[in-house]
Formats: C-alpha cells, structure tokens, sequence
C-alpha cells in the first residue's frame, strides 16, 4: 500500500484495474497508484466507461453510449463521438481535446481514440488514449 503523503505529483488517483476486453482478465492493481500524464489518460478512459446516471451525485457524468446503439453508424459514430467529446470537455478540465475518432472494430464493438493535451503542462506533446468497449 501506498503511503499517499509520499506521492510527490500533482496529478494522481488510484490506478484502476480493467479487465482486458479480449481476455476478461484484469491485472492485480491493489495499491498501486497513476501519476501525471497517465492519471490523465486513466480519467479519460473513466469517463467514457462511465454511463450517463452512473454516478448519483453527478448524474450528467459520463458518456451515453447506449444512445448509440442499434443505430447505423452514420448516426452512431457521430453521436457518439460528440458524446465523448462533450463528456471529456465538461468533466475533465485539466485536458484539452484535439479530437475524438470512434470505429468500429466488429459488429456492436467501437474504439476511440481521444488525442488531448495537458491544460497545465509545458509538455505539449500530442497524447492519444485509445479505449475498447463492447456494446
């Protein structure tokens, strides 16, 4: 376990143990912690894995992807690239987003790819979060 007044960054969370969405294994993450740029990639990735009235006090956070599906790509890409996008831009201050590319891997599977940059950093170095989810 981490002792949470030696962490020296500003930037930081617990770092959460997703399983892999092509093996449903996830990785024993008890303890360990995200810092810096990836503590922002692990809030976005949480943001867009978060459905819309998941979280009690914050009903509007996260992403609608169930209003996507069952629709045909040229009406669920873009809603849910605008979705994602809004989601990143209301909830995550501390990125900017470039942009949001949804595709679909196989039929009711998307990626994103999110490219942002850290609002509070001099490192202005193009970051790309890539998430895979199952509908």
């Amino acid at each position: 376990m981490i002792d949470k007044d030696k962490i020296t960054h500003r930037h930081w969370s617990i770092k959460v143990g997703r399983a892999d969405p092509q093996t449903a294994i996830a990785p024993d993450t008890y303890g360990e912690i995200v810092t810096a740029v990836e503590d922002l990639s692990q809030s976005i990735t949480n943001l867009i894995l978060t459905p819309k009235g998941a979280v009690p006090t914050e009903p509007e956070k996260g992403v609608d992807i169930l209003g996507s599906i069952d629709r045909h790509p040229d009406i669920g890409i873009p809603y849910l690239t605008r979705e994602i996008w809004d989601a990143i831009t209301l909830w995550e201050p501390r990125v900017t987003v470039e942009r949001v590319v949804v595709g679909i891997v196989q039929f009711s599977h998307f990626q994103t790819q999110v490219f942002w940059r850290p609002v509070q950093s001099v490192m202005d170095d193009l970051e790309v979060t890539e998430v895979a989810y199952n509908g």
